[in-house]
Parts: C-alpha cells; sequence; structure tokens
C-alpha cells in the first residue's frame, strides 16, 4: 500500500492533535469523526481506510467516556441495556443497505437529519429529575435504535443525535444524555472496528496514535462537560450542529 509510505511524521503529529480535538468534542456533544474523517482524507488515505482508522480511534474515545461518566454516575444503565443490542442491530441493517443508496441522497438525508436535531434542540422540553422519571422500553428503543440504524447508514453526528433524543423523548437532562451514548457509541464503533479488523483495513500506525490522542481528549472533555452541565453541553451541541451544516452544504457546493 504506497499511500502508507507518504504518511510523515509531520502527518502523524497532525492526526494526533486531530484525535485530541475529536476526543474532546465527542465526548461532550458527538461529531468527532466530523473532524477526523476530512483529515484523514485530505491526507490522501483511500476512504474505507479512512472509515476504518476514524471508528477505531473514536471507539477508544468512546470508552475513555463512558468509563469517565460511570465513574461520576451520570450514565443511566437501565437505558444503555436496553437500548444496546437494538442498536447494534439497526446500525448493521443500515450499513447494509447504505450501499444501496445513491450518495446525492444520502448527502440530503444526512442536512435533513441535521435540521431536524437542530429542531428538537432548540424546541422547550421538560427536564424530569431522574428519580422521577418512569422509562418505557419501546420509548427507550424508539428514541435510539433509529439513530443506531442512522450511524450504520450515514454516521456523522450519532453521539449528537442519540444526546438530543434522549433528551427529547426520555426526558434526561443533557449531562445524563450524553453520558448514556457514549457506552453506545462504543458499542456501534466496536461492531465496526471488528468488520473493519477481520477485513485488514485498520492502519495502525495512524490509528494508534490517534486513539491515544481520542482517549486523552475524551478524559478532558468529560471533565468540561461535567463540571459545566447542563449549559456547557448545550452549547457545544450547537456548535457542532452548526458546524455539520455548514461542512455538508460546502461539500455539495464543492
Amino acid at each position: 500500500m504506497e499511500f502508507i509510505d507518504n504518511i510523515t511524521t509531520s502527518w502523524i503529529i497532525i492526526f494526533i492533535f486531530t484525535g485530541f480535538l475529536a476526543g474532546y468534542i465527542d465526548s461532550i456533544a458527538g461529531g468527532g469523526g466530523m473532524i477526523q474523517v476530512p483529515v484523514l482524507l485530505y491526507s490522501g488515505i483511500p476512504p474505507v481506510f479512512v472509515l476504518a482508522t476514524n471508528k477505531t480511534a473514536g471507539m477508544f474515545g468512546a470508552l475513555m467516556a463512558t468509563i469517565r461518566y460511570s465513574m461520576s454516575k451520570k450514565v443511566n444503565w437501565r437505558v444503555v441495556f436496553i437500548a444496546i443490542i437494538p442498536c447494534l442491530l439497526a446500525s448493521y441493517l443500515g450499513s447494509y443497505l447504505v450501499m444501496y443508496i445513491p450518495q446525492g441522497v444520502i448527502q440530503w438525508a444526512i442536512l435533513l437529519s441535521i435540521a431536524i436535531a437542530m429542531i428538537a434542540l432548540f424546541k422547550k422540553s421538560k427536564t424530569i429529575k431522574e428519580e422521577n422519571i418512569t422509562l418505557n422500553n419501546k420509548n427507550i428503543i424508539f428514541s435510539t435504535a433509529p439513530i443506531g440504524f442512522y450511524d450504520g447508514l450515514l454516521g456523522p453526528g450519532t453521539g449528537t443525535y442519540l444526546t438530543i433524543s434522549m433528551k427529547k423523548f426520555l426526558k434526561l437532562d443533557f449531562l445524563v444524555s450524553t453520558a448514556s451514548t457514549k457506552p453506545l457509541n462504543f458499542a456501534t464503533n466496536l461492531g465496526s472496528f471488528l468488520a473493519f479488523f477481520f477485513a485488514a483495513k485498520i492502519i495502525w500506525t495512524v490509528a494508534l496514535p490517534m486513539a491515544l490522542a481520542n482517549i486523552l481528549g475524551s478524559y478532558v472533555g468529560t471533565h468540561y462537560a461535567i463540571k459545566g452541565g447542563e449549559a456547557f453541553i448545550k452549547k457545544v451541541l450547537i456548535l457542532v450542529l452548526i458546524a455539520m451544516l455548514l461542512a455538508n452544504i460546502a461539500k455539495m457546493l464543492f
């Protein structure tokens, strides 16, 4: 693979900084792949290897975020245990179907998903204290499995959408919603990682330093999310959605 020879020390340094920023943002509001994928593509790495390397790095960042939020007792494990298998199955189905969908349709679908997320984010929804919440299994699956499907079908911003969906439909606050998305994100990333691993598509010389940087960024990001609470997380969510919207519009135009 000739493109591996073109990955210089300078690029590795860039990947490390990119991985840290992606881990930081992803641990708070999701959207880390939106940062990592363009940089990896610009370096000249073929798309399938980019996706494999991005998922590998993101998996380790999601694991760190899961550990940090769990230690702070912010994860709603009932939601996670009910949603994790449906999310995995839905993600697999999405990955299977995406091979048959035209690229133009996918691009418009991403824009539509961002618009829906922004509407849901700005529309006021009542937050209930966690001890007073009555969670219905169907509501949990309804608010998470379709986004698992989206992760397999399209991908960008899955953690962002999960956070907003849990806030909107399960009435969890942003901090608990953010924390509870991380085990689900780790599980969907793990599924993708295994597929890419057995297909030998992971560039380990890039994935490992990015993964370590993701872990560090995630550690720092979860600290500020726990410290800043709902107001801080909402601000970062808005910035991530705006950045995703502009990036996808630019991609369609140019």
